[in-house]
């Protein structure tokens, strides 16, 4: 299906990964500030007990059903690998590294989805997608390397690249995963239940990692921050993300993802004053240009 894509103009489904990518750019650092004031099992209760609400509100707005059976094996899947095991490294790798080095490691995540789907038999991987994907891992390796001043390889930051680098291959497994379902089910219904399931177990395992006792009363400047982490950078983004996957597939949505680095590298500055060494512009140079050797493989 991906292959059959790949030569339509652009739609609603490439306006819908952009903007997904965009609020994800400014959801990884928003995400580090918040978790500078509290706990990471705090973060991780309050973040995902709140949109499990949301979505299931929104779960009680859709029809009762469409007449297709969910495929329970791969909703499971997608809730545990792709929401509650991707969420529990990511907030600790990000709580470990840099905001825009956790966005640009991440972004790497279209070319394994291209990886992937190639060794699946899901799609054919091109000559071009193969040089973008050896472009872009040799910028990833820069960046993993890339301490605040130059290369390091130890210290707690490097750990947190390491754990973020494992982030973004359950992140490429999930967007192949989704397909199939949104092939029979509409974005919302699909995003709330998989959003729901991986929910129900990281709140427990939140309250695990930092009991209530241990909590920290957050500011007002937290609380909104934390508003926009769940109704925008969680579910807003996801269902955006989701129809895209419907519509032009995983791999077309994910080759998108090279937004998030972009707009991460631009507000983590201002909101953190990240530093932006050479390794880490060498490296998200390099990631560039690999996803966009891997785009062109796409247009032809």
């Amino acid at each position: 299906m991906d292959g059959i894509r790949d030569n339509r103009r652009f739609g609603v489904g490439d306006a819908c990964a952009i903007l997904a990518g965009v609020l994800w750019g400014v959801n990884y650092p928003v995400t580090k500030w918040v978790l500078q004031s509290i706990p990471e099992g705090q973060f991780l209760t309050l973040r995902f007990g709140a949109a499990a609400i949301v979505f299931g509100l929104l779960l009680t707005r859709q029809e009762a059903g469409d007449g297709k059976r969910m495929d329970i094996r791969a909703l499971l899947a997608l809730g545990i690998l792709g929401v509650g095991v991707y969420n529990v490294l990511f907030t600790m790798g990000i709580h470990r590294t840099s905001a825009s080095t956790a966005a640009l490691i991440i972004s790497t995540s279209p070319l394994i989805t291209g990886v992937w789907c190639a060794l699946t038999g899901r799609e054919r991987l091109s000559k071009r997608r193969c040089v973008g994907t050896i472009l872009a891992f040799a910028g990833v390796l820069l960046v993993l390397a890339s301490g605040g001043n130059g290369l390091s390889f130890d210290g707690g930051q490097f750990a947190g690249n390491v754990i973020i680098a494992c982030a973004a291959f359950l992140f490429a497994l999930y967007a192949v995963l989704a397909r199939p379902l949104l092939a029979l089910h509409s974005p919302v219904r699909v995003t709330s239940l998989v959003m729901i399931v991986g929910s129900v177990l990281l709140v427990p395992f939140g309250l695990q990692r930092t009991p209530p006792a241990l909590w920290v009363r957050p500011s007002a400047s937290v609380l909104l921050a934390l508003a926009y982490i769940v109704l925008v950078g969680t579910v807003a983004a996801f269902i955006l993300w989701y129809r895209g996957v419907r519509d032009i597939g995983p791999v077309g949505t994910v080759l998108y993802h090279f937004v998030t680095p972009t707009v991460s590298m631009v507000v983590a500055p201002l909101l953190l004053g990240d530093a932006t060494g050479t390794g880490k512009i060498g490296g998200a140079l390099l990631v560039l240009a690999g996803l966009l050797v891997a785009r062109q493989s796409r247009a032809r």
